[in-house]
């Protein structure tokens, strides 16, 4: 079923009623009278604030917010960013609707999307390929809106404190980074005035002046005040001043107060925000980065299981570096084994291709034992000074220092014997990648990401 809101007496075109039941409503309080829950709404009209008032009361509704909603007439900016789009043809439009049904089917069904973020994964994850965006608009404090959280939120809280503790908490991971932009130390506008002031006494009244410094008594002053009947003399001394260099000269201090006569090279830089009015130095200035969003690994696994499962938990006794730790130490070595050749190392990659998909198929205690065991066999394996990390929720790096090719070549028929067990225990089920490499084998003009980078690309 198609809900058509409207408030001509206008209908969609007779092709949609051949797929889809179409119910026309003027206004969404006539539609709440009965509440059908359509495989999608359409909006039509040529008063975008009609469209605007629909919309938006769509997006706030607790059981049909994250219904597919198309519009039939050019929206507002603003609005496009709360639409799946302009409404499709007939066959498109009945593919994006099996799209969501599916998807629904396998959304884990409990109280978690009673809160406004499991409102928003609810939402992206009915939408796999969708990107959170900004709206730029001059108007607002910031400049910049996320039209979809604030019409998620079921209170006035701050979209971007909002975002950042998603993705603090990992449910949604950065993409493009669209603007970065200093705010106010007081209020975070983004209107913002920056103004030149005497450095002795703050005053806003200066002025850019020509001096001029006699070298007889070292008077500097005004150029005006040097000018006496077409020809240069000191005010100070009265001394007639001929040669520049020599009997004169123009000093840097090229700026004056007109408050307290003070003259300087630069005045200070002071910031006035337009909103509170509060004043501050530049350096005080909050930086605001705004990014296009998307949901995470660990935001679509609320979504299926309806709690947060961390499958890392299960390679913990490795104890891992940070992953900017671990990019550090690799940089070192390889700029190290490129100096000293005999100072080899080597790294290992190993990837569980389908380690998510094994959730499903065994129950989380089943399946943390099994990587515990896993782990603790790759504990045994390595030494002391060898270094591990994670990159993603199945990527794990090892780096083994002082290990050459032939070393490596045996660290990983010894890990291969130890997947052999693990493989049995999964009813070999589970798809694991090696891949590695020695330090003698790494191109000079490569440095630590683009390294990772291409061999986890080869493991894909």
């Amino acid at each position: 079923m198609l809900i058509f809101f409207s408030k001509e007496k206008t209908d969609l075109p007779e092709h949609y009623s051949d797929l889809f039941e179409v119910c026309h409503f003027s206004d969404f309080s006539d539609w709440e009278k009965n509440r059908t829950i359509p495989s999608a709404f359409i909006i039509a009209g040529k008063d975008r604030q009609y469209i605007s008032s629909v919309l938006a009361k769509i997006r706030r509704d607790d059981e049909v917010f994250a219904s597919l909603c198309f519009a039939l007439d050019p929206v507002a900016p603003f609005d496009s960013l709360l639409l799946d789009g302009q409404l499709p043809q007939p066959p498109a439009l009945r593919e994006a609707v099996n799209q969501v049904e599916d998807l629904l089917k396998s959304l884990k069904s409990n109280e978690t999307y009673i809160t406004h973020q499991g409102r928003l994964i609810k939402y992206l994850w009915l939408r796999p390929d969708f990107i959170l965006q900004p709206h730029h608009e001059w108007q607002y404090p910031r400049f910049y809106r996320y039209p979809l959280l604030e019409a998620l939120s079921q209170d006035s809280s701050d979209s971007f404190e909002w975002l950042r503790n998603l993705a603090n908490n990992k449910i949604i991971e950065a993409l493009t980074m669209v603007d970065r932009q200093r705010e106010c130390t007081y209020c975070r506008s983004a209107h913002l005035s920056f103004i030149d002031v005497c450095p002795n006494c703050l005053s806003i009244d200066i002025k850019l002046q020509a001096s001029l410094h006699c070298f007889t008594c070292g008077c500097v002053d005004v150029q005006d005040r040097f000018m006496h009947s077409g020809t240069i003399v000191c005010p100070k001394c009265h001394t007639h001043l001929r040669h520049i260099g020599s009997d004169y000269d123009r000093p840097i201090e090229n700026y004056r107060c007109q408050s307290c006569s003070q003259s300087f090279v630069e005045g200070d830089v002071q910031v006035r925000c337009a909103m509170c009015e509060n004043e501050m130095k530049p350096g005080d200035l909050v930086l605001n980065e705004v990014h296009s969003w998307r949901l995470s690994d660990k935001g679509r696994t609320i979504a299926f299981r309806g709690e947060v499962f961390d499958l890392s938990s299960g390679f913990d006794q490795l104890d891992f570096i940070s992953r900017e730790l671990f990019i550090h130490d690799l940089d070192w070595m390889m700029v190290t084994s490129q100096r000293y050749p005999n100072m080899q190392f080597s790294l290992f990659g190993i990837y569980f291709a389908n380690l998510p998909d094994l959730a499903e198929l065994f129950n989380h205690a089943r399946l943390l034992q099994m990587l515990e065991s896993f782990a603790q066999r790759l504990r045994s394996l390595l030494r002391t000074p060898d270094l591990s990390t994670r990159t993603s929720e199945n990527m794990l790096w090892l780096l083994l220092p002082n290990t050459d090719e032939q070393g490596l070549n045996g660290f990983q028929k010894r890990i291969e014997s130890s997947m052999k067990v693990l493989l049995e225990e999964s009813e070999h089920k589970l798809d694991f990648r090696f891949i590695g490499i020695s330090s003698r084998q790494i191109s000079g003009k490569e440095n630590a990401q683009l390294l990772l980078a291409r061999l986890a690309g080869e493991l894909l």
